[in-house]
């Protein structure tokens, strides 16, 4: 499968680099057939930049992967290239296995970067397409509603009211006065990295109406339409503004 059928992100390890030259690889391949591989499928590619990894595999320019490909022929020539791989072990030798490649190009370098840093930002990309109403702010108050008993689930997100002075709006109508925003204020592994509202906090909100089919996961006698903030991303901090303006403005959310 060619690179450009499949997104870049999905290689876990995207690097650029160029084969290493057989003078250089004496004594380097005598385990390649160990590691299950035909000594035809792979290729000893030198690491001369890092695009995209886990913090794992951060530091490994300079090093050399041993890569695992169906085009062993088009890198021998020392051209250079970028490598869309998935890691198979990393050990004395890191060997990775190709899903795509392009010539490293000054044009490909940049097309990568972008849409590495496009892939970045979609997570937040959909939590702005999605919100209904966006406003920078500070909580003046919140208070915990009261558990049900017994709870619906082991995973109570215990409820939680805040209340949200708007300084400025992004998205959405200004609404009339303060809004109030439900929170989850459990620190269960489900809830841990949902926004915690507390008074004084202040930053970006990125606020979803309740839908009338949340019942099941919404307490029943909350006053109707009342906005919520329980994903991660739906509270960041005010230095992130450009940021979320920049989205705002590629959705058309004006």
């Amino acid at each position: 499968m060619s690179t450009d059928e499949r997104r870049p992100e999905e290689a876990g390890f995207i690097f650029r680099g160029k084969a290493v030259p057989d003078k250089d690889r004496s004594g380097r391949d005598g385990g390649d057939a160990e590691r299950g591989s035909a000594p035809e499928k792979t290729i000893r590619i030198h690491i001369d930049e890092v695009m995209h990894s886990t913090a794992e595999l951060r530091g490994l320019r300079g090093r050399d992967a041993l890569v695992i490909t169906e085009h062993k022929a088009t890198f021998e020539g020392g051209e250079e290239f970028v490598f869309f791989t998935d890691v198979v072990s990393l050990g004395d030798d890191l060997v990775v296995r190709e899903l795509g490649h392009r010539r490293a190009t000054s044009e490909a370098r940049e097309e990568t970067a972008e849409m590495l840093r496009a892939a970045a930002e979609r997570p937040l990309a959909e939590r702005v397409r999605h919100a209904d109403l966006i406003v920078t702010g500070e909580v003046t108050a919140s208070r915990v509603l009261e558990r049900p008993s017994p709870p619906r689930s082991e995973h109570d997100p215990e409820w939680g009211i805040a209340r949200v002075a708007i300084r400025s709006v992004h998205k959405g109508k200004k609404p009339k006065g303060e809004v109030e925003v439900l929170f989850a204020n459990s620190h269960d592994i489900a809830w841990y990295k949902s926004p915690k509202l507390h008074e004084g906090e202040h930053g970006i909100f990125l606020l979803h109406l309740a839908e009338q089919g949340d019942e099941d996961d919404h307490p029943h006698d909350l006053p109707r339409p009342i906005h919520k903030a329980i994903d991660p991303l739906d509270f960041l901090p005010a230095d992130r503004e450009a940021e979320v303006r920049r989205l705002i403005d590629q959705e058309g959310g004006r």
